[in-house]
C-alpha cells in the first residue's frame, strides 16, 4: 500500500509546482426557448491561455502552504488533497442530529395546512449548446473561498501574465477569471467571508455581510453588484480581444458570489450557474426563466428563501408570488436535496412576530437551516461533484438524493434534467 499524503509531501509538491523556471401538481409553465444556443464556429479560435508570470506564481505559494495544512487537519477536503488522519463527521453528524431532534420537539417537522408549492418549468428546449459543466461551476464559485484556489482543470485567465481579478474592500466586490479546457471563460465571484482569503483581506467580509443585509432589507441594489458588472465588462473586452466569442464568457458563484453573478446576468444576458443565492431586487419581464442562467439552490437552505419566488419565509419576507414578486430569482431554479428540508423554515416563520419566545425560534432556526446546508460542500454532494480545489466538509448536513449525473452536464442538460425530474422551477 502507498503511503499517505502527508502535509510535508503536498506543500513541497505545491511549491515545486509553482516554482519559476528560467523556461402537488401546480401549474406547469413551457419553457421554449433554448437557454444556450448553440453558434458558429468562430473564424478565430482563442490561444492558449498564457501562464501566470513567475511572480504571480511565487504569489501562490502561500495559499498552497496554508490549504495543504487545512487539508491534512480535515477542516477542509479536496479532490486531490491530502487525506487527513483527522475525521471530524462524527461530530458534525450528531450536532445536526441534535438540532434536528430539537426541531422535531418544537413541532417545527409537520406538513404545514396548506403547504404552497411553486410553479414547475417544462424545458423543451435543445440540450446541444456548448457550456461549462456543473463541477467547473461548482469548482469555480469554491475556489473564491480558497486562497490560492485552482478550480480543478480550470486555468488563470490572464492577460501579461496575470490573471484578471477585481477586488473592491469597500463595496465587498471580488472575483476572477478562469478558462476551461474548451476554451470557455468563467467569471467567479466571491461569496460572504471570502473563506480562507480573510487571512490576507479580512475587512472585505464586514463589506460583504452590509451588502447582503442591503439585499434583503431594503429595495437597493448594491455597490458589491454593479461592481461585479463593471468586472465582467473588463474581462469580456480583454477576452474578445484575444479571440474568443461573447457567448463563450459566463458567470457564476456561491451565496454572495450567485447573487452577484444573477445581477451581472441579468443586466447582460450571460449564461451561468448561480449556487445558493437569494432573490435580487431588480427584475425583469419573465425573470430570465428562459435565459441561459439557472439557480441551484438546496431545499432548506435559508438563503435561498430569502425571495419571493419561493415559499417559505413569509410573513418575514415581503409577499410569496408565484413565478415573480418584488424580491424574485433571475434565471430558472434548479432544486437539489430533500423537500422535507424546507418544512421547519416555513412552521418557523409563522413564528416570527407571534411572541418575543416566537420570533426567537424563528431566528435560531433559520441560522441553523443555514450553516445545515448552505455551505458548497452540501452542493457538491448533492450534485455528484467533486469538489477541487477545497471546501468545509464536516459544517453542515446533506439531506435526500445524490444527482450523480448532474456533475459533468451542461447548462441545456441540467434544465432538461430537472425538468424530467419536476424539480425545475419558474423564478
Amino acid at each position: 500500500m502507498a503511503p499517505a499524503t502527508t502535509v510535508v509531501d503536498k506543500v513541497t509538491e505545491a511549491v515545486t509546482a509553482v516554482t519559476p523556471k528560467l523556461t402537488a401538481e401546480p401549474t406547469r409553465q413551457i419553457a421554449k426557448v433554448a437557454a444556450v444556443a448553440p453558434s458558429p464556429t468562430s473564424p478565430t479560435a482563442p490561444s492558449e491561455p498564457e501562464p501566470l508570470s513567475p511572480i504571480e506564481q511565487i504569489a501562490a505559494i502561500p495559499g498552497r502552504v496554508v490549504n495543504a495544512v487545512l487539508e491534512t487537519l480535515d477542516i477542509t477536503t479536496s479532490a486531490n488533497g491530502p487525506k487527513s488522519p483527522i475525521n471530524f463527521d462524527p461530530i458534525d453528524e450528531a450536532v445536526w442530529a441534535a438540532f434536528r431532534g430539537v426541531e422535531e420537539k418544537l413541532g417545527l417537522t409537520k406538513t404545514p395546512a396548506g403547504q404552497q408549492e411553486p410553479p414547475k418549468l417544462v424545458y423543451t428546449g435543445p440540450t446541444t449548446g456548448k457550456t461549462p459543466t456543473v463541477e467547473q461551476f461548482l469548482n469555480a464559485a469554491t475556489a473564491e473561498y480558497v486562497l490560492g484556489g485552482q478550480p480543478g482543470d480550470l486555468k488563470p485567465f490572464t492577460v501579461d501574465g496575470k490573471q484578471m481579478e477585481s477586488t473592491n474592500v469597500l463595496s465587498g466586490s471580488s472575483g476572477k477569471a478562469w478558462v476551461t479546457p474548451d476554451g470557455q471563460v468563467i467569471i467567479a465571484y466571491q461569496g460572504t467571508t471570502g473563506g480562507t482569503n480573510l487571512l490576507a483581506n479580512p475587512f472585505i467580509a464586514v463589506s460583504q455581510v452590509i451588502t447582503d443585509a442591503q439585499v434583503i432589507f431594503t429595495d437597493t441594489t448594491p455597490q458589491a453588484f454593479t461592481d461585479s458588472l463593471a468586472f465582467e465588462q473588463e474581462v469580456e473586452a480583454a477576452a474578445i480581444a484575444q479571440g474568443y466569442r461573447r457567448e463563450d464568457i459566463f458567470v457564476t458563484g456561491h451565496s454572495l458570489g450567485g447573487w452577484e453573478a444573477a445581477y451581472v446576468a441579468q443586466q447582460t444576458g450571460l449564461g451561468g450557474i448561480g449556487f445558493e443565492s437569494p432573490g435580487l431586487n431588480s427584475t425583469v419581464p419573465g425573470n430570465g426563466a428562459n435565459s441561459g442562467f439557472v439557480n441551484i439552490l438546496t431545499y432548506g437552505d435559508t438563503a435561498a428563501y430569502f425571495s419571493t419566488d419561493l415559499p417559505g419565509l413569509q410573513p418575514f419576507m415581503p409577499e410569496y408570488v408565484p413565478g415573480g414578486g418584488s424580491k424574485p430569482h433571475y434565471g430558472s431554479i434548479v432544486m437539489i436535496g430533500d423537500p422535507a428540508a424546507a418544512i421547519p423554515l416555513t412552521n418557523a416563520s409563522a413564528l416570527w412576530g407571534t411572541s418575543p419566545i416566537g420570533s426567537a425560534i424563528f431566528i435560531v432556526d433559520i441560522l441553523g437551516n443555514f450553516f445545515q446546508y448552505h455551505l458548497p460542500g452540501v452542493q457538491a454532494y448533492h450534485l455528484g461533484v467533486t469538489p477541487d480545489p477545497g471546501v468545509v466538509p464536516w459544517l453542515g448536513s446533506p439531506m435526500g438524493a445524490v444527482n450523480a449525473d448532474y456533475a459533468d452536464m451542461t447548462i441545456p442538460e441540467l434544465q432538461k434534467a430537472a425538468s424530467d425530474a419536476g424539480t425545475l422551477i419558474v423564478p
